[in-house]
């Protein structure tokens, strides 16, 4: 083992008592630190965190500094000796007899650090391939399909960040993937939110929630979690890190809190926001690099009644047993304190009569001795030179064929040159290969008005432009740059297509506009076909249709469902979602309720089928409005749910299953209820008691 590793071993033992001192400190610090102070709460655990990283550091620089000097030292005693008479062993070196007991226990130590050091290594590889995970899930995350926020969310959240006082743009999406809102980012910070929040909190609910993401922006908590993460997972074995590191996200979701409260008018806003996040938030998966605060149950309670502004619970009086305790407990850690500090001085030196007994003996020894003479090395011949003589001669290449007619090609980079063109060797090949001739360069500089660069040349040259062509694009009124005229070549725009689609349209397209209906072959004919059928829109609008494949015969079939004609965008949005006239049919035929088309865009973006239907009224629930089968579907209600709540409440209506789904209240917490005495049970006495979290604490005792 170097002495690197056992520098390490020792840093992690001394930080075993090094970080429950600092915890001690902080605990008594923090019950003086006045209770309504949550910012110098928060900076007093991120103090002591850090106290940890830094005494650690420290630490491991003192070590290994110790070895340096004990390396010194033994260089420094035995400089007068030969070096095969260096026998003397380190530790005697650095030691005292009265100290050999201790020293026993040092070396004991040295043995059981390699594997000290292998069992630290392996937990911290452990922890950094969760972290690493959590990492690659919130970049996955970030990356994936998202949705953009509604125009008004994002305008409120510009204003509270104004407000705020956040100088950074901060980006809004919405994601199905997540249940509560998340921040993630550092230099470009984002904020998502689920989609159901849309749907479950109230726009003053909405505002309050991106308040406190924005003071997590402001206050940079994610660089700082970041770092939080980082130290748990080098100290993991040590239980006063994670006590403290839970204390810091506790103090900072306080803050935020506070933060948020400070924007609204209503604290309960705030509270019922936070509870109905939390019912979503229990069947997602906690991210380690995100703020969304990983509460727990008990702590959410605190924080709601915290906001409502009653009392916190303050910490029970200590008894005379419990000082009595903790007073045996300082004892027995200040007792050893002398031994680890002297563990901690530098290594005694060696006295002077020691040392020079010990050189007088190894003099002697070597006088006596016959010298170890060294062997007779013969000098040997270069590397270099045995290199170059071991290396394969090279073969003699034959000589290059005279070319053709070498004069032609002078001729030719001449004649370039004089046109303007003085480029590299490469340019002059590439123009070559593509019979650019001066004269050809001189016509496309006439007609393009300046003098197009050896790449343009070479581009226009592979897609076949001539002088013919650019002269006929001109007459038609095209006098576009040369980037366009290549784009447009490419993609086979003739002046006759130009004069067909400026008749079909009844205006001359740009440049642009042409390539865009070239390349999502936009014909007149299926202009014609469409304004025969009475759809007559801008250029865009026919874009649109046929890049979705709007068809005459669609538009007919889907006049005929029953809602009118649609409009030009109904037929976009109806292509898009996949509706046809045969799903129209057949929800009519199970008797959904269809009155419009937005009803049949809704229906297929949130899985309305027939199926869903009839097994909700196979459970007890029919005439169900379009509005409320579109949130029985957001909230993730199925039959069997609606079938169980049925069977328990006979009188349920769909807005009571929407409040049990929001609540999650499930067959456990009624049975809980029942067995804490609740009945009888309605679903509004149920909605209560999960509101004031009476039944959280008496569960948590109970699987305790």
């Amino acid at each position: 083992m170097t002495h690197h590793w056992e520098a390490l071993g020792w840093t992690l033992l001394h930080f075993c008592w090094q970080a429950g001192a600092i915890a001690i400190v902080y605990k008594l610090t923090d019950m003086v630190v006045a209770r309504n102070r949550t910012q110098a709460r928060y900076v007093l655990a991120l103090v002591a965190l850090l106290a940890m990283l830094g005494a650690s550091i420290g630490t491991l620089a003192y070590e290994e500094n110790s070895y340096r000097q004990t390396a010194v030292l033994a260089a420094g005693s035995s400089s007068s000796v030969r070096p095969a008479l260096q026998i003397i062993p380190r530790p005697l070196a650095v030691i005292d007899m009265p100290s050999a007991p201790r020293h026993a226990a040092k070396l004991l130590a040295v043995d059981v650090m390699p594997y000290l050091d292998l069992l630290w290594l392996a937990g911290v590889v452990c922890l950094s391939l969760r972290t690493i995970g959590g990492w690659w899930l919130i970049r996955r995350l970030r990356h994936s399909a998202l949705q953009k926020a509604p125009h008004t969310l994002r305008i409120g959240l510009d204003r509270i960040r104004l407000q705020m006082g956040v100088p950074r743009f901060v980006d809004l999406r919405l994601s199905s993937r997540v249940a509560g809102p998340l921040t993630v980012g550092v230099i470009r910070p984002l904020i998502l939110l689920p989609i159901t929040a849309l749907t479950s909190l109230s726009p003053e609910q909405l505002e309050v929630v991106l308040a406190h993401e924005l003071a997590h922006i402001r206050r940079a908590d994610y660089f700082w979690n970041i770092l939080q993460t980082m130290i748990e997972t080098l100290f993991f074995f040590h239980p006063a890190v994670w006590w403290i590191s839970r204390r810091l996200r506790d103090q900072r979701e306080l803050c935020c809190d506070d933060i948020a409260v400070e924007t609204c008018q209503d604290p309960a806003v705030y509270a019922t926001a936070l509870l109905r996040l939390e019912e979503e938030r229990k069947l997602h998966l906690h991210l380690a690099m995100a703020l969304d605060g990983n509460q727990s149950r008990v702590s959410l309670r605190a924080r709601i009644l915290r906001i409502l502004g009653d009392p916190e619970e303050q910490p029970r009086d200590f008894k005379p047993l419990s000082l009595v305790g903790m007073s045996a407990l300082l004892l027995l850690f200040v007792c050893p304190l002398p031994q680890v500090f002297a563990s901690f001085k530098a290594a005694p030196k060696v006295s002077a009569s020691i040392v020079h007994a010990v050189r007088h003996a190894a003099i002697r020894a070597s006088v006596a001795r016959p010298a170890i003479e060294a062997p007779s090395v013969k000098p040997t011949p270069s590397i270099a030179a045995a290199v170059v003589e071991a290396a394969p001669k090279p073969e003699p290449k034959p000589a290059p064929a005279p070319e053709a007619d070498p004069q032609a090609k002078s001729d030719y980079i001449d004649r370039m040159r004089a046109a303007g063109y003085d480029v590299d060797l490469d340019k002059y090949v590439a123009m070559k290969v593509q019979d650019i001739t001066p004269e050809y360069a001189a016509d496309m500089a006439k007609l393009a008005g300046r003098k197009p660069t050896a790449d343009e040349l070479i581009a226009m040259k592979v897609q076949g432009i001539t002088p013919d062509y650019v002269s006929g694009m001109r007459a038609a009124g095209y006098d576009a740059s040369v980037d366009k005229y290549v784009a447009m070549k490419v993609q086979g725009i003739t002046p006759e297509y130009v004069a067909a689609m400026t008749k079909a349209t009844g205006k001359k397209p740009s440049a642009d506009e042409l390539i865009a209906m070239k390349v999502q072959d936009l014909t007149p004919e299926y202009m014609s076909h469409m304004r025969s059928a009475g759809y007559d829109g801008d250029m865009n609008k026919f874009i649109a249709m046929k890049v979705q494949d709007v068809t005459p015969e669609y538009a007919d079939a889907m006049a005929k469902v029953g809602f009118g004609k649609p409009t030009i965008d109904d037929l976009i949005a109806l292509k898009v979602q996949g509706v046809t006239p045969d799903y129209a049919a057949k929800l009519r035929a199970d008797g959904i309720e269809v009155s419009s088309f937005h009803d049949l865009i809704s229906y297929r973006i949130f899985n309305v089928s027939p199926e869903f239907v009839s097994g909700m009224k196979s459970a007890g629930f029919n005439d169900i409005p379009s509005k409320k089968l579109v949130e029985l579907r957001v909230q993730g209600i199925s039959p069997e749910f609606a079938k169980s709540v049925k069977a328990q409440f006979p009188e349920a209506t769909v807005d009571d299953l929407l409040q049990m789904k929001i609540f999650n209240i499930d067959g456990d917490f009624i049975a809980s209820a029942k067995r804490h005495g609740f009945a009888p049970l309605t679903i509004q006495k149920l909605v209560k008691l999960r509101i004031s979290g009476i039944l959280d604490d008496s569960d948590v005792k109970a699987s305790n």
